[in-house]
């Protein structure tokens, strides 16, 4: 048995709105994960400090 839609729903520029506000929201999340997803770099004092002192021997590689 389908529910019926919401009363703000009945109306056709109502639905397409909300459709479009549902994806965007979709891609925002999609990107925060993307962006965001635990795999970040921790790098130590040490390793920062010998990028800094030695910033052509990294661009090599």
């Amino acid at each position: 048995m389908k529910k019926p839609l919401p009363s703000f729903l009945h109306h056709p520029l109502a639905r397409e709105i909300t459709l479009a506000i549902v994806i965007k929201l979709l891609v925002i999340v999609a990107i925060f994960y993307a962006f965001f997803d635990g795999r970040a770099v921790h790098p130590d004092a040490d390793a920062v400090a010998e990028r800094l002192a030695n910033p052509q021997q990294h661009a090599r590689q």
